[in-house]
């Protein structure tokens, strides 16, 4: 399928066209790179890395709306950049109960960055920005936006970790867990941590 630059993509057009697979935290995926110069053992790694790995990897990740990428760590940094369709929110909760939310997206004159790092280990999540109609600041409320179709409401970003992602360092969070940590955040954590 042949796509020109110019004309508008719906989400199933990009899924085809990239070959896009199912994420299993949400959304659609595919590896687009995996450095094969370096592995490093799990020897000389911390102990979160349960397996060797390359330095770095890159995905392809397209997010349609209604849909979220499930809140979760890993042990690596991971970069999201901006490549095209609607901002998406990354929404943070750290260590010490503090949430952050940062949008991906094209506009700086909103305060969007066409890149943000997730910190390694920390947990994180991602939604469409305009999936929620509003929000208090600490996250403990908000409206979601009715009716918006997945095929014409999507972000499509690059996600690249180094060290290389892995999913067996996957660790998926919990709400008892996430809400002790960010009680305020009930509301956010509902949403991003599917029962």
């Amino acid at each position: 399928m042949a796509l020109s630059s110019t004309e508008k993509k719906t989400a199933a057009e990009v899924v085809a066209a990239l070959e896009l697979h199912r994420h299993p935290h949400g959304g659609f995926y595919l590896e687009t790179f995996r450095d094969p110069s370096l592995t490093l053992p799990k020897s000389a790694l911390p102990p979160q890395y349960k397996v060797d790995r390359a330095v770095s990897s890159a995905i392809y990740f397209l997010l349609p709306a209604g849909e979220i990428a499930r809140l979760h760590r890993i042990p690596c940094a991971e970069a999201w950049h901006y490549y095209m369709g609607e901002p998406l929110t990354v929404f943070e909760v750290h260590d010490d109960g503090q949430v952050k939310m940062t949008v991906v997206g094209p506009d700086l004159r909103k305060g969007q960055r066409p890149q943000y790092t997730v910190p390694p280990n920390v947990w994180f999540g991602a939604f469409l920005t305009h999936d929620i109609e509003s929000f208090t600041d600490d996250g403990s409320v908000f409206v979601e936006t009715p009716g918006r179709d997945p095929d014409l409401h999507y972000s499509f970003v690059g996600v690249t970790c180094a060290p290389a992602y892995q999913f067996e360092d996957d660790e998926m969070a919990t709400r008892d867990g996430m809400k002790a940590l960010a009680p305020n955040a009930e509301a956010f954590i509902n949403y991003l941590v599917p029962a």
